[in-house]
């Protein structure tokens, strides 16, 4: 079972993705600041990362560049309503760019880009 963090200091967020992530069988938590997302990554491993770039103690690169330096092989998809970050969000290293705000169909394209959705 593949192990989802979802990120974002809007909880209503957190748990709408949340929620529809485990009913498709992943076993997801989530955070609502980069402070506790950095303490949840280096204390065990997540295979996919949902991670907002605005969150209110930092950036959403700052999670991401703590998962480039510990050299983990986590897919990253950053959740932003800043459509013009797309671009520098995948040079930073993340694997998709998802716009807010997004559909449940969105997030299963992201899942199957990813080879993490296979029905």
């Amino acid at each position: 079972m593949s192990r989802v963090l979802v990120v974002d200091d809007e909880e209503e967020i957190c748990l709408l993705v949340t929620q529809y992530l485990r009913k498709l069988g992943y076993d997801v938590t989530y955070s609502l600041s980069r402070a506790e997302a950095v303490s949840k990554l280096s204390a065990s491993p997540y295979d996919l990362l949902f991670v907002d770039l605005n969150l209110a103690d930092g950036s959403g690169y700052d999670v991401i560049k703590v998962l480039q330096e510990s050299n983990s092989p986590t897919k990253v998809i950053v959740i932003s309503a800043y459509d013009n970050e797309k671009m520098k969000a995948l040079q930073k290293g993340a694997s998709l760019f998802l716009a807010k705000p997004f559909t449940k169909k969105a997030i299963d394209e992201s899942l199957q880009k990813l080879n993490f959705l296979t029905h």
